[in-house]
């Protein structure tokens, strides 16, 4: 057998003592590892935040993290030092036991009924946002939707249609964000990690008030909102979601919902405005399955050429993070190598997006790849991981892509666009979030 290389002889480089690559990372949001794919391969080291880090590149290792020697590996160890400070102790954040135990408890409130009893309140914001669009002579199309998933956030999430407490929860949520990437993490007033903190403090304040008073309510099982339901989950065992527990839940579920699927809908329009064909491509298969009459919760099930797109804008654009963090607890061995506790693995899943062995014309943006006979995600089971994989892999997956079909639907039955910069401009896209900021559109009604 040959003997396996540590890890610290692996390819790649630590940088600069103590920062290593930390800055550049946090700068591109992890979309600069390409460069160094390019170099050493699919198997490289760097340093982050003081910390070894190895970083794994393809399906395979994709799976062996996400699925095979998951119990190797601890998400929260990966993720600590990156949420722990914004969200608390989520499940995204938990390990074992701990995980199942709470993803069993919250399970119930994204699968089956309770997702389908979310379409008519997200079908009359969407609708509602939608028809204000064409009055406006720019829409700022990050921003806008980042406000528009928020939004249908804290009803869906939360429950609440008092337009102050609305306009409120978004204020503190937007405050929270805005110090997420704070360098200075001092709590002090006059510093953006202060004012975060503080918003912080006022907004679970808020919920634990909101989750008191829903407390007192009889039926909450029939509830239409995911905090309801969190509420009245009891497992075989009698074990419930603590208040402390559903706080952290609800704060990083709200950013989940509005950075995922606002960056994915921004996308959607720009790739939709730059493909008029499968702007009639989709509009076609809409008329049909709906035969002309209201969206229905039934549909969606059957917009499959909507599916092919927005699975592509997953794979291209990686609305959830192009990277994965795990914590190592014990040996890994992979490629060769041999990866140590106390090292953190990194799962590039945006560059296995782009492996032209999984993906025929990885750059190429094409929909139709999705579709049988080619369904090229389905070559191997870890190809396409935009929302994880294994235990991990993302609750609210259903939630998003029901938001995002709904979305769609109503844009392109009732609306016109265009972009600019023009897309000749903007493509290819290397790093998305260096461009979002910059896109606009201008709406027209379609009559």
């Amino acid at each position: 057998m040959t003997p396996l290389t540590p890890a610290k002889q692996m390819p790649g480089n630590f940088g600069l003592p103590i920062v290593g690559q930390t800055l550049e990372l946090i700068a591109n949001q992890g979309w600069n590892l390409d460069r160094y794919y390019q170099r050493y391969g699919s198997v490289f080291k760097l340093r982050l935040f003081g910390k070894p880090y190895a970083v794994l590149v393809g399906a395979d290792a994709n799976r062996l993290i996400l699925q095979d020697k998951a119990d190797h590996v601890s998400s929260y160890l990966g993720w600590q030092p990156f949420m722990e400070h914004l969200w608390g102790q989520t499940m995204m954040l938990q390990d074992g036991e701990a995980h199942r135990l709470t993803r069993r408890l919250m399970s119930p409130a994204f699968h089956g009924k309770a997702i389908e009893s979310y379409f008519y309140t997200m079908q009359s914001l969407i609708v509602e946002e939608l028809r204000n669009f064409p009055q406006l002579e720019s829409v700022a199309l990050k921003s806008k939707f980042n406000q528009l998933a928020l939004r249908i956030g804290v009803r869906v999430l939360l429950g609440l249609e008092l337009a102050t407490q609305v306009q409120q929860v978004e204020q503190w949520f937007n405050t929270l964000v805005s110090g997420a990437t704070a360098w200075l993490r001092v709590d002090l007033p006059f510093t953006t990690y202060g004012r975060s903190q503080k918003a912080r403090r006022q907004l679970r304040a808020f919920l634990q008030e909101v989750i008191s008073q829903r407390q007192q309510q009889s039926n909450l099982y029939q509830s239409r909102d995911v905090l309801g339901l969190f509420l009245a989950s009891v497992d075989a065992d009698g074990n419930t979601l603590f208040t402390e527990q559903i706080v952290n839940e609800l704060t990083h579920l709200l950013n989940a919902a509005h950075f995922t699927v606002a960056t994915s809908l921004t996308w959607a329009v720009v790739e939709l405005a730059a493909r008029p064909e499968w702007q009639q491509k989709l509009l076609n298969e809409l008329t049909q399955v709906t035969n002309n009459q209201p969206l229905m919760v039934s549909h969606l099930k059957y917009l499959h050429q909507m599916t092919y797109f927005l699975k592509e804008i997953e794979r291209i654009y990686n609305p959830s993070g192009v990277v994965l963090f795990r914590g190592v607890v014990k040996p890994i061995e992979y490629a060769g190598y041999c990866i140590p506790p106390g090292w953190t693995v990194i799962i590039a899943q945006g560059l296995t997006h782009r492996l032209p062995d999984l993906y025929a014309q990885p750059e190429i943006f094409d929909p139709n790849r999705f579709a049988a006979p080619r369904e090229e995600d389905r070559q191997h089971p870890f190809a396409l991981v935009s929302f994880g994989g294994g235990e991990h892999v993302c609750i609210g997956k259903e939630f998003s892509q029901m938001e995002m079909k709904i979305f769609l639907a109503t844009l392109l039955s009732k609306n016109d666009w265009t972009i600019y910069p023009a897309y000749a401009q903007i493509a290819s896209v290397q790093v998305p979030p260096q461009i979002e900021s910059q896109l606009r559109a201008r709406f027209v009604s379609r009559s």
